[in-house]
């Protein structure tokens, strides 16, 4: 699905990443990236794919490889594309790394994130106390990838959206399926950093389509949707400035 929308981001439609053209010029920056994809776009895009060491991120050892979102070492307004998938829900202040992606994106520049998420939440389940120096365990501890020693500090309700709009993105919710992809059901969210997009009265009938949209980029990522993708939102939720 990240690829699908990447696809999207880049207007092209109905292909597979590796017949996309190559643009090194586009600078991507993901935390984490795992599957077969990440060499791909290394080929395709100026590509940072890094990882979560503090040795080596203290040490400044390859700064392509090793990034501290909460304390990005980067300029700003640097990447066109930032990816975040399931990784959010293991950074101990997700906040303060929001607000980095911001800073380290271009003006339009989109930041497409994966997180365990559920719509029907108003609120996020908060499973770690972070105020102080130390963690202290509100609920069981939970672990995810890293051999399923990763631990998840939270799981995201729709106040995310609103965190992710307080911090100046502009923000849409999608949550469907691709099934002549083989993509099953998943939930994503796009963030843009830019003006306001209108997304309302996405859903006819069951089918996606568009009233008006602000930026170039969700248009381009709407016009996929409309014109090659039959039911594929299950709802799209706009939230507004």
């Amino acid at each position: 699905m990240v690829m699908y929308v990447l696809s999207g981001i880049l207007c092209r439609r109905d292909s597979p990443v590796f017949e996309w053209a190559s643009d090194k010029n586009f600078r991507v920056l993901e935390s984490s990236a795992r599957g077969s994809y990440p060499p791909m776009l290394e080929d395709k895009f100026d590509y940072y794919n890094t990882e979560y060491d503090p040795a080596k991120i203290e040490a400044g050892d390859e700064p392509r490889k090793y990034a501290d979102f909460q304390k990005l070492h980067y300029e700003k307004d640097m990447f066109d594309v930032v990816i975040a998938s399931d990784v959010f829900e293991h950074v101990r202040n997700d906040e303060k790394g929001y607000c980095e992606i911001f800073r380290v994106l271009k003006k339009g520049g989109s930041f497409i994130l994966t997180v365990p998420y559920n719509h029907q939440n108003a609120t996020t389940v908060k499973r770690v106390d972070t105020s102080g120096e130390e963690d202290v365990h509100i609920l069981e501890p939970e672990y995810h990838g890293g051999g399923g020693h990763t631990l998840t500090y939270r799981n995201y309700g729709r106040d995310l959206l609103s965190l992710l709009r307080g911090i100046g993105f502009s923000v849409v919710y999608v949550e469907g399926e691709i099934s002549a992809h083989a993509i099953t059901s998943q939930s994503l969210i796009l963030c843009v950093k830019g003006d306001y997009v209108d997304c309302s009265e996405l859903i006819v009938d069951g089918q996606s389509s568009y009233k008006s949209i602000g930026m170039l980029l969700p248009y381009r990522l709407f016009l996929l949707f409309k014109y090659n993708i039959k039911g594929f939102f299950h709802y799209l939720q706009e939230i507004r400035r």
